[in-house]
C-alpha cells in the first residue's frame, strides 16, 4: 500500500485521508488542489480497493478532465483508469444516452449546436410574424438558455414570468421543434438528467450505489441547477468532497453561486473542513498583498496564504499619467525581463476588460516582441472593431470588395447575397469603384433592399467632408447606430464588452491624430494593418495577454496587473454594490495570485473615456493590500519581508461642481441614468458632458442633474 503522507503535506494528506462522507477542502490559490484530488483517487483505488467505477469526478473543462485522468493513470494501474471523469455536461449526456428513454428521449437523439440552434428560433420568430428588428432572434435563445437553467425548467414550467414579447410562445414552439426532430440542446443536458432523476426514485438510488465517491473541481463556480445534481446524487451523508476557493469565486456574472461553497456545511451537516493554505506558487510579500486585500471580503470562510518559497521577489505599484504611458512602462519592463533571459512565456499582463489590450499590443509591436492575447482575440481582429472599419477601409479604397461586402451586412440592412455579387460583378465589368456601383444600382432596387442601400451610400457621403479621423469613426460608430445594433444582437453581458471596444476604437483614433497631427485616414488603416498581422497561431514563446478571467488556474513568473482605477477595476457599477464589490475584489486576489516573483501594478492618474480625458483615482484596493499613502509607500501596514515599493507621481484631481465630479453617476429626468465624463465651466451655470445608457453623450446643464 502506498504511503501518501510522504508525497504530500499535512493538510493535504488530511483531505487525501477523509475518504468517508462529505468533505469540503478550501484550496487556496497554487496550494495543489489538483493534486489532492488526483492522489485521494489513487488513494480510494490502491489503499481501499474502491473499483474506479465507484469514482465520479468533475471537472469544469474537458482539458482538465484530461489532464486530471493523466495524473491519476501514472498513480493506479492503467487497468484501472475506468472512472468517470468529465464535465457536468458530458457526464450528464452519458447519463441521458443510457437512460434518456425514462424521460420519452428518443434512441440516438441528437444535440442541436449554437448555430443550428439560432437558426430553430430564427424560422419560429419569422413564422410567428415577429419583428427582428425589435425583437432579435438572439436575444429569445439567450433567454431560452437562462430559462433552461433554473428550477422552474426542470419542475416542467414555462418562462411564463418572462416579460420579453410572445416568449411562451417562442419557447413552446422552440420545444417542440426539439421533440420533432429528436434534439436536444447543451442547456437541457443537466436540467433533463435531474428532471429523469426526480421521476424516477430508483434510477438515483442506483446511480447512487454505483458512485458510492464523488468528487468536484472547482468548486466555487457552480450554479444552482449543478449543486442540485451533485446533491441528488450525493445525498446529505455521501461520500461527495468538493475542492475550490471562496476567494477566487469570479464568475457570478454568469450564474455561479458563491453560497454553494460558503453553506456546503449548511447543506452537508455532517461536513469536515480542510483548509489548504500552504502557497507553492508565490513569494511572501506576493502573499502578504493578497491576504490583506481579501481580508475586507465578508462573504467568505476565511484562510490566509502561506509562502512555501523563500523570502524575494517585488510587489510594484507604479502610477503612471495615462494609458500610453502605462503601456509604455509594462513594455519597456517586458524588454528588460527579455533582455536579462527571463523566457516570454513567463511573461503575463493582465487588465480587467479586452478593450484595454489595445495600448499594449501597439507598444509590443513597436519593440518587436512576440505576445499572444489570451482567451480572446487581437483588438483589431475583433468582429465589432473589424466591422466599424470596414467602412473606413471601402471609403479609402473603394475597389476594396472584403471591406464592401463586410461592411454592406454590418448591421444588417437588407442588401442580400444577390444584390452584393451582381453589384461587385458589374463594378467589375464597367470598371468602376463599388461605391459608384451601389449608387448606379440604387435606381433598380426596392423596398427593403433600396431601404437599406441609401443611408449606406450617405455614410460615405459624410465621410467625404469629414476631416478628422476620429469623427470619422465617430460618424460611422452613429449612423450605423451599432450599439443599437449590438444591445439588440447581444446579451447585456456580451453587448457591454463590445461597446467598450468601439469606444476604445474612438480613442485609438483620437491618440493617433494627438501622436500624428499630419497622420490621414490612410496613415490610421496602416497602423492597425501593422497591429493585426502578428500571427497569433504561431506557437514559439510569447509574452500572455488576457483578462484576469483569462488568467484564473494560470501561473507565471512576472505578472503585470494593470488599470487599477476606482470605475475600471474596481468597475463603475460595482462600487455601490457590496455584493458586486466582493466579488471585484475576488477578481483582483486572483490577479494577484497569478505572480510567483515579481507583480508590477499600475494605475493611470487620467484616461481617455469615450475621447475625453478624465482624471482618475486610484482603486480602494491598492489601499487594501496595505499600499496606503505616500509616506507609508514603502511598505504595508504589516512589516513582512521582500520589497513592497509605490513609485510617486503628481496625481490629477478630478474637477467637482456642486457635488457632482467626473466619473460620478447621475440620473436626468428625460434621459435617465449617465456618468459624467467631463465638466465645463463653474457654479449652477456648469455644463457637464454626460454618457447616458439608452442615449449616449450628451452635453446637460449641471442643475439638470442629480447624484445617484
Amino acid at each position: 500500500m502506498p504511503d501518501y503522507s510522504k508525497e504530500l503535506n499535512a493538510e493535504q494528506y488530511a483531505a487525501v485521508e477523509q475518504t468517508e462522507g462529505p468533505l469540503l477542502v478550501l484550496a487556496g490559490a497554487g496550494t495543489g488542489k489538483t493534486r489532492v484530488i488526483t492522489y485521494r483517487i489513487a488513494h480510494l483505488i490502491n489503499n481501499f480497493g474502491v473499483a474506479p467505477q465507484n469514482i465520479l469526478a468533475v471537472t469544469f473543462t474537458n482539458k482538465a478532465a484530461g489532464e486530471m485522468k493523466e495524473r491519476i493513470l501514472k498513480l493506479v494501474d492503467r487497468r484501472d483508469s475506468d472512472i468517470w471523469i468529465g464535465t457536468f455536461h458530458s457526464i450528464c449526456l452519458r447519463l441521458l444516452r443510457r437512460d434518456g428513454h425514462l424521460i420519452d428521449l428518443g434512441a440516438g437523439f441528437g444535440i442541436l449546436d449554437q448555430d443550428d440552434r439560432l437558426s430553430v428560433v430564427r424560422d419560429i420568430v419569422k413564422g410567428l410574424n415577429i419583428d427582428v428588428k425589435k425583437y432579435p432572434p438572439k436575444q429569445y435563445m439567450w433567454r431560452i438558455s437562462n430559462f433552461k437553467n433554473t428550477r422552474a425548467y426542470v419542475d416542467e414550467l414555462n418562462p411564463g414570468t418572462d416579460p420579453f414579447y410572445m416568449m411562451d410562445e417562442v419557447f413552446k414552439l422552440y420545444q417542440q421543434k426539439l421533440r420533432e426532430q429528436n434534439f436536444i440542446d447543451f442547456d437541457d443536458m443537466l436540467a433533463l438528467t435531474i428532471r429523469m432523476f426526480r421521476r424516477n426514485p430508483e434510477i438515483v438510488q442506483y446511480y447512487r450505489n454505483m458512485f458510492r465517491y464523488i468528487l468536484v473541481d472547482e468548486y466555487q463556480d457552480t450554479n444552482d441547477i449543478q449543486f442540485l445534481f451533485l446533491n441528488i446524487l450525493s445525498d446529505e451523508n455521501g461520500n461527495i468532497c468538493v475542492v475550490g476557493d471562496d476567494d477566487q469565486s469570479i464568475y457570478g456574472w454568469r450564474g455561479a453561486d458563491i453560497r454553494n461553497i460558503l453553506e456546503f456545511d449548511s447543506v452537508y451537516p455532517t461536513a469536515k473542513i480542510v483548509r489548504l493554505v500552504e502557497n507553492y506558487r508565490s513569494r511572501p510579500v506576493i502573499l502578504s498583498a493578497a491576504n490583506e486585500l481579501i481580508r475586507n471580503n465578508s462573504m467568505r470562510k476565511g484562510k490566509d496564504l502561506k509562502a512555501f518559497r523563500e523570502e524575494g521577489g517585488m510587489v510594484q505599484v507604479m502610477p503612471v499619467s495615462n494609458e500610453t504611458s502605462e503601456a509604455e512602462f509594462v513594455v519597456n519592463n517586458i524588454r528588460d525581463y527579455i533582455d536579462k533571459g527571463v523566457p516570454a512565456d513567463e511573461i503575463a499582463v493582465l487588465y480587467r476588460t479586452n478593450a484595454q489590450s489595445r495600448n499594449f499590443e501597439v507598444f509590443l509591436n513597436r519593440l518587436n516582441l512576440s505576445y499572444k492575447v489570451i482567451g480572446g482575440i487581437s483588438f483589431y481582429q475583433r468582429k465589432e472593431i473589424k466591422d466599424i472599419l470596414s467602412y473606413l477601409r471601402l471609403y479609402d479604397n473603394p475597389y476594396d470588395s472584403v471591406s464592401f461586402t463586410r461592411s454592406v451586412k454590418a448591421p444588417p440592412r437588407g442588401v442580400g447575397e444577390m444584390a452584393v455579387d451582381s453589384i461587385t460583378a458589374y463594378a467589375s465589368e464597367e470598371g468602376i469603384n463599388l461605391v459608384e456601383a451601389c449608387k448606379r444600382f440604387l435606381p433598380q432596387m426596392r423596398g427593403a433592399q433600396r431601404k437599406g442601400m441609401e443611408p449606406y451610400l450617405m455614410i460615405f457621403e459624410e465621410l467625404s467632408v469629414t476631416p478628422k479621423i476620429s469623427d470619422m469613426v465617430k460618424l460611422v460608430i452613429n449612423m450605423t447606430d451599432y450599439e443599437a445594433f449590438i444591445k439588440r444582437y447581444e446579451d447585456e453581458h456580451e453587448a457591454e464588452k463590445r461597446i467598450e471596444n468601439i469606444n476604445e476604437l474612438y480613442n485609438a483614433a483620437v491618440m493617433f491624430e494627438q501622436a500624428l497631427p499630419d497622420g490621414n485616414i490612410t496613415d490610421f488603416l496602416a497602423a492597425t494593418a501593422i497591429t493585426t498581422s502578428v500571427d497569433e497561431a504561431d506557437s514559439a514563446p510569447a509574452v500572455k495577454l488576457m483578462t484576469i478571467h483569462s488568467a484564473k488556474g494560470l501561473e507565471f513568473e512576472n505578472v503585470f496587473l494593470t488599470g487599477l482605477e476606482n470605475g475600471l477595476f474596481p468597475l463603475q457599477g460595482s462600487l455601490d454594490d457590496p455584493a458586486q464589490l466582493e466579488e471585484e475584489r475576488r477578481l483582483c486576489y486572483v490577479g494577484v495570485t497569478r505572480a510567483k516573483q515579481n507583480l508590477h501594478m499600475t494605475y493611470a492618474t487620467t484616461r481617455m473615456v469615450y475621447g475625453n480625458r478624465m482624471p482618475q483615482r486610484r482603486s480602494t484596493f491598492l489601499d487594501e493590500m496595505g499600499i496606503v499613502g505616500m509616506k507609508a509607500a514603502v511598505q504595508p501596514r504589516r512589516t513582512v519581508p521582500g520589497y513592497i515599493k509605490e513609485e510617486r507621481k503628481a496625481a490629477v484631481s478630478a474637477k467637482e461642481v456642486n457635488g457632482i465630479k467626473s466619473g460620478s453617476k447621475v440620473f436626468h429626468e428625460k434621459f435617465g441614468e449617465g456618468m459624467v465624463v467631463a465638466i465645463a465651466g463653474t457654479g449652477d451655470t456648469a455644463n457637464a458632458d454626460v454618457f447616458f445608457k439608452t442615449t449616449g453623450l450628451k452635453k446637460i446643464r449641471i442643475g439638470f442633474l442629480r447624484l445617484v
